[in-house]
């Protein structure tokens, strides 16, 4: 019934999908479908009494007989409900089907899946990236605030939400496999939860004191993803892959792409180092790290990987003997400003002579006193000398 007037509300078009058109708690009518995974599904619905759409997470139905697999979803809620960041998915609440399943409430999203956005773009930016793994470190920061360890940090399960205008939001999504230090255990002591792609290698180990730092390694290698393109270790076989993680150093991103500011290969590389106690120490310290780069190397790099901008390069060198001396810019350089100088002083200095020879003339007897044409002959001789030596001195220059 509708809550306005009640009037009767039809269901949407089951399809073979008999969760749709369905009201669960009495609150969310399922709408759609949004996405599908191996643990389960996601609907669109929306609220019956409030102007609301949110999305829920329903796990698949062959999963009901194994009670750890239920327990989990109910983890799930409680642990996304003890963290308040903005770059975290908000839990609404959960609920569950007739057949005892429960079903994950939480805000609905619009934008991109960050996975789905690197199949398509292949890599990102380096602002862009940078911007999202810095969004990532302060919505792991509070969850580790509240004892709560994502431990399967991936693309897949990060979400860039647009609102408006303004930029996307970067969202951590799927706390499935999360572990809480209220001492509550889900899992078996040496069992491995995670994706291979971006696991610690303590995690690959099934190692029981996994901490923070491993996220940290996780958000390494999504942010390494993001610059290159490609996660540090590829293999089909995922035996092979956990082999490479817990034994080998993935190549610097630098190696992938030269336009990669040096900084950032350092930070990414020591992120994604094998001993955790040579990573940074909380995900807090990895994002000061990423705000301490200096932007201008950023702004260069960006330059240098764009097809419309020429680079700059520097003009040639001639090596003569054993000293390498800059090769001028262009063939007609203007004289050194030492030598134009000195040209201009004797000038002066002619001009100087001259006068003085007419001052003492001035104060002499009238019987030794110049004619005028004698006066006039004394200044163009002054003149003529200190322009000939300027001469000089610059054809000199010249040669």
């Amino acid at each position: 019934m509708c809550p306005k007037d009640r009037t009767a509300l039809e269901r949407p078009d089951a399809g073979d999908d008999p969760l749709i058109g369905e009201v669960l708690a009495g609150s969310f009518c399922v709408t759609g479908l949004i996405g599908e995974g191996a643990m389960g599904k996601v609907y669109e619905a929306e609220h019956t009494r409030l102007p609301r759409r949110f999305a829920i997470k329903v796990m698949h139905e062959e999963l009901v007989r194994f009670p750890e697999a239920l327990a989990r979803v109910e983890r799930e809620g409680q642990a996304i409900a003890r963290v308040a960041s903005d770059n975290v998915i908000d839990v609404i609440d959960v609920v569950r089907l007739e057949d005892g399943r429960p079903c994950l409430v939480t805000e609905l999203l619009e934008g991109d899946e960050l996975g789905a956005l690197l199949d398509k773009k292949g890599k990102l930016p380096l602002n862009e990236a940078i911007s999202i793994a810095r969004q990532v470190c302060r919505g792991l920061a509070a969850a580790h605030a509240v004892g709560v360890l994502h431990r399967d940090l991936k693309p897949t399960n990060l979400f860039l939400a647009k609102r408006g205008e303004s930029k996307p939001v970067a969202k951590i999504l799927d706390f499935g496999v999360a572990k809480m230090s209220d001492g509550a255990q889900l899992t078996l002591t040496g069992m491995v939860l995670g994706t291979p792609a971006y696991m610690a290698p303590e995690q690959a180990r099934g190692d029981k004191d996994v901490d923070e730092r491993a996220d940290v390694y996780s958000l390494g290698a999504v942010l390494y993803h993001m610059l290159t393109g490609s996660p540090p270790f590829v293999a089909d076989d995922p035996a092979v892959l956990l082999t490479r993680v817990m034994g080998e150093d993935p190549p610097s991103p630098r190696t992938i792409d030269r336009s990669i500011p040096e900084p950032i290969d350092k930070l990414v590389m020591r992120a994604l180092a094998r001993s955790r106690n040579a990573r940074p120490r909380t995900v807090a310290d990895f994002e000061l790290d990423l705000a301490m780069v200096d932007p201008e190397e950023i702004e260069r790099a960006e330059l240098a990987a764009r097809p419309d901008v020429a680079p700059v390069r520097p003009a040639p060198a001639v090596r003569e003997r054993d000293t390498v001396i800059d090769a001028p810019t262009t063939a007609s350089a203007s004289p050194a400003p030492r030598n134009n100088g000195l040209a201009t002083a004797f000038v002066v200095l002619g001009i100087a002579a001259t006068l003085l020879l007419v001052g003492v003339e001035s104060f002499a007897s009238p019987r030794s006193r110049a004619s005028p044409n004698e006066l006039g002959a004394m200044w163009s001789a002054g003149l003529v000398v200190g322009v000939g030596v300027a001469m000089f001195l610059m054809r000199g220059r010249k040669g």
